[in-house]
């Protein structure tokens, strides 16, 4: 019969005590890694506020804009904006995040009833030009040196609340697509002649009554044939193919304001929000108080759909109750985790004059206006958690998003209709996930 020494003893011992850190060492491991992965999934980044203009040239309510771009190729976004009562554009030429200088692109008086614009290259010479409703700006393409040049002022005959911009006919090359309320038509860039005039116009429908609804971002296959098709309140247009002929309309379910401030209108974006390969519909409501904000899914190739509205910004013990005019949307994964998240937010417009025809007001009186970004979860059924940004002036109007400061993320950047503070202001919305 086998003894066991003291040495094999001890060594057994020291075997096992080795066995059982390695253990603890994988379960501390796998324990920080999932603590690491779960705080990156769950991470939502802050929200640094700078002014673009905290006084706008003008005295009086009405701002075109904003459009981004790559204006002076100095390699950070550039802001455009216009005002009604001066009837002149402008470009802020971002020189850090603090700092914009306020350069005059041209006078128009198209301006004079400007809402929408978007910035892309109508002449295809490498520079951003800037579109306005019936006037678009040619780039000089001397700004890096000459940031004063003017900028060549060019009519054209589209006109309306919303500009948007997207590849109709599928040839690769952006087209303008407006909406008046009325009337909605693509203008094909191709077709712009020497002289910077003529564009041709291919109507999509007409006939309507809206305040608006195809921008930012209203543009997208919803049937799955490959080309894309366009979006306004309660119906969607399928593209015949090349963007010219009949497009047929559809029907979606649009779910409408009662006693709104103004006729119906929404802000729109298409995007697969639960990733099932098919687009679907998200929007908000504006233009009225009492809006809210919408994710309408696609269960059948634009044939069937579900709509799941989002939860309203909540409010705590003395705060105004309600909801006023989100007339900011975007999409884009906010904070990096792979899901789309959405943001919204609401005007800064006091208008109340619509009460005494027993409408809602633009906002409740006393709310402060809140911007506000729900960040989706993942999933086929996604569940989103809502994070208020920011409460109070600064307000919003229109907004975009772009990577102003080159870090990598999305920001995004504003401008007020009417302000209920001091002064009319465009703002800059700084993501600090990558900071």
């Amino acid at each position: 019969m086998k003894t066991r020494t003291k040495w094999h003893t001890e060594t057994e011992c020291a075997k096992n005590l080795q066995a059982r850190l390695k253990i603890s060492l994988i379960l501390i491991l796998v324990g920080t890694t999932m603590g690491y992965a779960y705080a990156q999934k769950d991470r939502k980044p802050k929200w640094t506020h700078f002014y673009i203009a905290e006084v706008l040239p003008g005295s009086e309510w009405g701002t075109g804009g904003p459009a981004l771009g790559d204006f002076d190729h100095d390699g950070d976004l550039d802001a455009a904006v216009s005002r009604r009562n001066t009837q002149q554009a402008y470009w802020y030429e971002r020189i850090n995040d603090s700092i914009w200088i306020p350069h005059v692109m041209d006078r128009s008086e198209n301006l004079a009833k400007t809402l929408g614009n978007v910035s892309i290259d109508m002449d295809r010479d490498g520079w951003m030009d800037v579109v306005f409703e019936g006037v678009w700006f040619r780039n000089p393409g001397t700004l890096e040196k000459q940031p004063d040049t003017p900028w060549k002022g060019n009519d054209y005959k589209g006109g309306g609340h919303d500009i948007t911009i997207a590849d109709m006919d599928g040839n690769k090359i952006k087209d303008l697509v407006v909406y008046d309320g009325n009337k909605l038509a693509w203008y094909d860039a191709v077709s712009l002649d020497l002289k910077y005039r003529n564009l041709n116009e291919n109507i999509i429908g007409y006939g309507y009554h809206d305040h608006g609804g195809i921008a930012p971002g209203g543009i997208g296959d919803l049937d799955g044939d490959g080309d894309p098709d366009a979006v306004i309140p309660g119906y969607w247009f399928a593209n015949p193919g090349s963007g010219v002929g009949d497009w047929d309309r559809h029907e979606w379910p649009y779910q409408e304001v009662l006693n709104a401030s103004y006729p119906r209108g929404m802000k729109s974006w298409v995007a697969d929000i639960n990733q099932d390969g098919q687009n679907d519909i998200v929007y908000s409501d504006c233009d009225t108080g009492g809006s809210h904000v919408y994710w309408v899914e696609n269960k059948g190739r634009g044939s069937n759909w579900e709509s799941h509205r989002l939860a309203d910004p909540p409010t705590k013990a003395g705060d105004v109750p309600g909801t006023g005019s989100f007339h900011s949307l975007g999409v884009a994964d906010f904070d990096q985790d792979g899901n789309l998240d959405i943001f919204a937010g609401e005007q800064e417009d006091p208008a109340t004059w619509m009460e005494k025809s027993g409408k809602v007001a633009m906002k409740p009186r006393g709310l402060k206006e809140r911007g506000v970004i729900w960040y989706s979860r993942g999933g086929k059924e996604p569940e989103f958690e809502i994070d208020v940004i920011h409460v109070d002036n600064p307000g919003w109007h229109d907004a975009q998003l772009g990577d102003v400061d080159g870090d990598g993320d999305l920001d995004i950047v504003s401008k007020v209709w009417s302000a209920d503070g001091v002064a009319h202001h465009a703002d800059y919305w700084r993501n600090e996930l990558k900071k």
